[in-house]
């Protein structure tokens, strides 16, 4: 069987594929930045989720130990710090009140802040000006 009759028993050849050589390269170069923001995105939303929920966290911990007769300010913060730092935030702020704690306060009440600016593990795309608080005020132990 010669070439002409392959072509005529199987079809018509089929078309070469050098013309979309770099048809591929181009589809790649338009989608791959694309995907990328995407992917980059939803790590920054998530991360700002997460640092958005520890703060309240933190707040709650750190007045939980604040309420407990005997606690200091330092206990205060350091359980805050500890909360903090499990979801990998080193800059942030603790108010307490009342600074210092004494036996005859009524409750405690902490605030903790941070910037998500100062927080972040890569750069940032749309979160730049993301500031996040938690508070929580709970009423001291033999009261």
């Amino acid at each position: 069987m010669n070439y002409q009759t392959a072509q005529i028993r199987y079809g018509r050849r089929r078309a070469s594929t050098r013309p979309r050589r770099g048809a591929l390269v181009v589809e790649m170069a338009m989608t791959l930045p694309i995907l990328l923001l995407i992917l980059f995105g939803c790590y920054e939303f998530a991360r700002a989720n997460m640092m958005r929920h520890a703060t309240q966290a933190a707040a709650y911990e750190a007045a939980r130990v604040g309420i407990v007769p005997g606690a200091t300010v330092k206990e205060v913060r350091d359980a805050a710090r500890f909360v903090l730092g499990t979801v990998g935030v080193k800059k942030f702020d603790v108010d307490v009140d009342p600074d210092p704690i004494k036996e005859n306060s009524q409750s405690v009440k902490v605030t903790v802040s941070l910037k998500m600016r100062e927080n972040t593990a890569l750069f940032l795309l749309f979160n730049e000006k993301a500031e996040f608080t938690g508070a929580c005020q709970l009423t001291r132990e033999g009261f």
